[in-house]
C-alpha cells in the first residue's frame, strides 16, 4: 500500500497520468472498502486537440506530491463519458482498481490435496494473470479439504476462499497491476494530524456477521474522521483512548486540497463469515475414480483432470439403498454437493458405461444388480429374481409362477409353524420318502407308496351366533345454561376492565407495571370471550371454578406479555404474539403438572391446545398495538419504534427523531450519516405539519433550497449550534448563534409567509406551538434530529 503522507496534499501537488490529452483535474473521489474493488470517479478538462477515447485498456494513476509519495489511486477506466459544457470538453471517468483484471474471465479449477495452503492456491490462480500478486500479512494455513472453482472468476473464487480464514480481499491501489492482500495489510503506527470533523456511529453490519463468526461488538463502534493526513488501510492510530485500525478510506478533492475520510474501527470490524457458493447446492461434478480405500474413493474430475486424487470422499449410492458395491478404479462417479461446501461432497453412485457388453443391463427395461462374484438381483418386465450363482436361485415369473432352485439342500424352518395352502392342489415329489413328523409326540405323516397317519387325539369344533335387536344409546340433548354462560362472560369482562382501568388511571406506577396490568386485563377479556365461544359451540357451560381457572391462567400470561412489551418497546407485534403464546403454554403446563386428576395425555392436550395457542398469539398482538396508545395516553410521550443506534462523541447512545417516526428513504439517510455527508430530511409529525431536521454539521445553503421550493406557512428556527449529544451551543469555532440568526433574517426576514424564531428563547411548549402553527418548520441547527428540546416538544421525551 502507498505510504501515508505527513503533510497535506494541495492541488498543485497532484499528478494524473492517463492516455487522455487533458489540461487539468477538475474533481475526483476514490473509495477503498475491504472485500471490494477500489473505485474512483475523475472529472478532467480535456485539451482542444483531444479527439476521443483512446484506449479503455490503458491504466490511469493519480499521484500526490509528484512521484515522491506514491499513488493515491491506480487502476483502469471502466466507463468514460465525454461531453461539452460551456464550450469546454469535459471527461467523466469511472475507474476501478487493477484487481478488476481477475474479475473478467470465468475458469474451472480443482484443488484437492489436503496439504495445500491458501497462499499456494492463490499463487496457482493468479499465475494466469500477468503481474498479479497476492500478499498474506499473517501466517499461511492448510485448507484441509477440497476447493472447486467452477464457472467463477478468479476474484470471486479467491474472495470465497479467503472467507474461510475470515479475511477480506484488499486491493493494492498503489499499482495498476492486479495486486491484493488477504486481509488488512500490516500498517504502521500513525498520527491523524488535524481533524476537520468526526462522526461516531455503530455499524449495523455487526448483526449480519455476529452469528456467523466471532466478532467483538465494541469493534463496530466506529469513528468517521475527516483529515488532511494521508493514511493507508491497516494503519494503526490512537483516538479517544482506543487503538483503532484504518478500515475504510475515501479520498476527494475539496477546496483546492485533498481531504481524506477514514473509518476507524476495532480489529474484528473487517472480518467476514465463511462463504459457500450457493450455486453448488445440489450440483454434481463428474469424474473418474483413481483410487479406493474402504468406503471412500479418490476422483479425477472432468473439469480439471490435472488435479487427480489427493482427497477421499465417502461413497453412497444415489438411491440411498443399503445394498451396493464399491466402484472400481477407472469407472465414472459424480461428487454431489448438498450444502454449497465442496469439501463436504459425497460420491453418489457409479455411472455405468458398459451397457453394450453387459447382457443383464443391455436394455433400459432390464434392471439388474450384479457383484463381481457372480451373484445378483434382476428386475425385468415379466420376471424378477435372486441369483446366488452356483448355490441356487429364486425366480418369480408372470407365466410359470415362483421357482426355488438349490444345488444343495433346501431347509424351511419356522418357530411358529409352516403352512402350505393352494386353491387347487399341492404336489410333493421325492426320489425316496416324504415324511412329516411331530418332534415331541406320536403324530406323523408318512407318504411312501401309501398314506399312514398317526395322531394322539382328534377334535370337532363349531360356532353359533346369537343376534339382538338394536337399542338407543346416544346421549340426550339437554337445555343450555344461559345463567352460567352470562356469569362467566360478565366476570371475565369486569375483571379485565378493572385491570385496564388501573393501568390507565392509577397514578405513580411505572410503564412495566402498567403494561403488566393492561396485559392481565386483556388476558381476562380474551379468556372470557374464547371460553364463551367454546361453551356456546359445544353446548356445555363451564363451571365457575373452570372459568376462574382459565381466566387466571390467561391473566398471568397477559401480564407477562404486557410487562415484556413495556420493558422492550422495540419488540414488534410478532414478538409479543409469540411471547404471549409461549407464556400461555408454560402457564397451562405448570397448572397441568400439579393437577393430579389429569392423565399424561390430558396434561399435554391442555398445555398445547392449538385453539387456545391461537387465541394467545392474537391476544399478544392486541396487547402490542393497544398498549402503545394507552402508554402514550398515560405519559403524554410517543413510543420509540426502533432501537437507539446513534451515539455522541463519548460513545453514549442518544435518541433521534427517526426512532419515533416512520421516515421515507431511511436507508439513504443512514448512508449519509455513515459517509459523514450531513443532510436534511423530512418528518411528518401529524396534522399536515412537517419538520425538517439535520443529521450533522450543516450550513444555511443546505436548507435554503427547501425553504425556497416550499409553499404555505414556513417557520425557520435557528440562533444556536447543536452538538452530537442533542444539546444546544451558543458558540462553535468562534461563530455565535446570534450570527446565524442574523444571516437567516437577512435572507428571509422580509418574506410574508416565512417567520424566523430564536431557538435560545423558546421553551419546549413554545416550540410545540410554532410547529403546530406552521405547515413547514425548519430546525436550522446542527444535529437537530437529536435535539432534546425538539424531542420534548414533540412528546418523544
Amino acid at each position: 500500500m502507498a505510504e501515508g503522507l505527513q503533510r497535506k496534499i494541495e492541488y498543485s501537488d497532484l499528478k494524473f497520468t492517463s492516455s487522455f490529452a487533458r489540461e487539468k483535474i477538475l474533481d475526483f473521489q476514490t473509495w477503498e472498502v475491504p472485500g471490494e474493488h477500489a473505485r474512483g470517479n475523475f472529472r478532467l478538462l480535456l485539451s482542444e486537440n483531444e479527439t476521443g477515447i483512446n484506449s479503455m485498456n490503458a491504466p490511469i494513476q493519480l499521484l500526490g506530491q509528484g512521484n515522491t509519495a506514491g499513488a493515491l489511486f491506480s487502476g483502469y477506466p471502466e466507463k468514460v463519458e465525454i461531453k461539452e459544457e460551456r464550450g469546454y470538453r469535459i471527461a467523466d471517468i469511472q475507474a476501478v482498481s487493477g484487481t478488476i483484471l481477475l474479475d473478467q474471465k470465468k475458469s474451472n479449477r480443482v484443488f484437492q490435496k489436503k496439504v495445500q495452503t491458501y497462499m499456494g492456491i492463490a499463487s496457482a490462480v493468479t499465475a494466469d494473470t500477468d503481474h498479479c500478486a497476492c500478499i498474506l500479512p499473517g501466517s499461511d494455513m492448510r485448507t484441509g479439504g477440497t476447493l472447486i472453482q467452477y464457472q467463477e472468476t478468479d476474484w470471486r473464487f479467491l474472495k470465497r476462499m479467503a472467507s474461510q480464514l475470515g479475511l477480506p480481499l484488499v486491493p493494492d491501489t498503489s499499482y495498476y497491476y492486479p495486486r491484493f492482500y488477504l486481509g488488512l495489510p500490516e500498517g504502521e503506527k500513525r498520527e491523524l494530524g488535524e481533524i476537520i470533523s468526526c462522526d461516531l456511529c455503530f455499524d449495523g453490519r455487526y448483526y449480519a456477521v455476529s452469528g456467523k463468526c466471532l466478532v467483538d461488538r465494541e469493534d463496530f463502534i466506529c469513528y468517521d474522521v475527516v483529515t488532511r493526513t494521508s493514511l493507508s488501510l491497516g494503519d494503526r492510530v490512537t483516538y479517544e483512548g482506543r487503538e483503532l485500525l484504518v478500515s475504510r478510506k475515501k479520498t476527494e478533492l475539496a477546496g483546492g486540497e485533498v481531504i481524506f475520510t477514514y473509518r476507524l474501527a476495532g480489529n474484528s470490524y473487517t472480518w467476514i463469515p465463511w462463504e459457500d457458493n450457493p450455486d453448488y447446492t445440489g450440483m454434481s461434478f463428474v469424474g473418474s475414480i483413481v483410487g479406493t480405500q474402504g468406503e471412500q474413493v479418490e476422483v479425477a474430475f472432468d473439469i480439471d483432470k490435472t488435479a487427480a486424487g489427493g482427497n477421499r470422499y465417502g461413497f453412497a449410492p444415489v438411491t440411498g439403498n443399503l445394498m451396493y458395491c464399491m466402484p472400481q478404479k477407472g469407472t465414472k462417479t459424480a461428487l454431489y454437493i448438498g450444502n454449497g461446501d465442496e469439501a463436504q461432497g459425497i460420491a453418489t453412485g457409479c455411472i455405468r458405461t458398459n451397457g453394450s457388453t453387459c447382457e443383464g443391463t443391455g436394455s433400459p427395461e432390464k434392471k439388474s444388480f450384479r457383484s463381481e462374484h457372480g451373484k445378483g438381483m434382476d428386475l425385468y418386465p415379466q420376471r424378477m429374481g435372486l441369483d446366488g450363482g452356483e448355490t441356487g436361485k429364486i425366480t418369480f415369473e408372470d407365466e410359470t409362477g415362483t421357482t426355488i432352485e438349490s444345488n444343495g439342500g433346501l431347509v424351511l424352518m419356522a418357530k411358529e409353524g409352516i403352512r402350505l395352502e393352494s386353491m387347487t392342489g399341492i404336489a410333493m415329489q421325492g426320489m425316496s420318502d416324504i415324511m412329516a413328523l411331530y418332534a415331541e409326540g406320536a403324530s406323523s405323516l408318512c407318504v411312501n407308496g401309501s398314506v399312514d397317519m398317526l395322531g394322539m387325539r382328534t377334535g370337532l369344533a363349531g360356532t353359533v351366533y346369537q343376534g339382538y335387536d338394536p337399542y338407543e344409546d346416544a346421549p340426550q340433548k339437554g337445555e343450555f345454561d344461559w345463567g352460567g354462560f352470562a356469569r362467566n362472560l360478565v366476570m371475565g369482562l369486569a375483571v379485565g376492565a378493572a385491570c385496564i382501568a388501573l393501568a390507565v388511571f392509577l397514578p405513580g406506577i411505572g410503564t412495566v407495571v402498567a403494561g403488566a396490568l393492561f396485559g392481565a386485563g386483556m388476558g381476562a377479556i380474551s379468556a372470557s370471550v374464547v371460553g364463551a365461544v367454546n361453551d356456546y359451540s359445544s353446548g356445555n357451560v363451564r363451571s365457575l371454578g373452570e372459568a376462574t381457572r382459565d381466566m387466571e391462567i390467561s391473566m398471568v400470561t397477559g401480564a407477562i406479555t404486557g410487562a415484556i412489551g413495556a420493558a422492550f418497546p422495540a419488540l414488534n407485534w410478532v414478538g409479543e404474539g409469540l411471547v404471549d403464546l409461549g407464556s400461555g403454554v408454560l402457564t397451562r403446563g405448570m397448572y397441568a403438572l400439579v393437577d393430579s386428576n389429569m392423565s399424561i395425555e390430558e396434561k399435554l392436550a391442555y398445555a398445547f391446545d392449538w385453539k387456545q395457542m391461537g387465541a394467545d398469539f392474537l391476544t399478544g398482538v392486541a396487547i402490542h398495538f393497544v398498549f402503545k396508545g394507552i402508554d402514550e395516553l398515560r405519559t403524554g410521550k410517543k413510543t420509540a419504534y426502533r432501537g437507539q443506534y446513534s451515539f455522541d462523541m463519548n460513545g453514549n447512545e442518544v435518541s433521534c427523531i427517526s426512532d419515533f417516526y416512520d421516515i421515507e428513504n431511511l436507508a439513504a439517510i443512514e448512508d449519509a450519516r455513515f459517509y459523514n455527508e450531513p443532510t436534511f430530511y423530512k418528518v411528518e409529525v401529524g396534522g399536515n405539519q412537517s419538520v425538517y431536521v439535520s443529521t450533522g454539521n450543516i450550513r444555511q445553503s443546505q436548507f435554503a433550497e427547501i425553504v425556497n421550493q416550499s409553499s404555505g406557512d414556513i417557520s425557520i428556527v435557528s440562533g444556536m449550534h447543536g452538538g452530537p449529544d442533542g444539546s444546544l451551543l451558543s458558540e462553535y469555532n468562534g461563530v455565535s448563534g446570534k450570527q446565524l440568526l442574523n444571516e437567516d433574517l437577512k435572507v428571509w426576514g422580509d418574506s410574508l409567509n416565512i417567520k424566523i424564531y430564536d431557538v435560545s428563547k423558546l421553551s419546549s411548549e413554545e416550540l410545540k406551538s410554532v410547529i403546530k402553527s406552521s405547515d413547514i418548520t425548519i430546525c436550522g441547527w446542527c444535529f437537530s434530529e437529536r435535539s432534546k428540546l425538539l424531542l420534548e416538544a414533540l412528546g418523544c421525551l
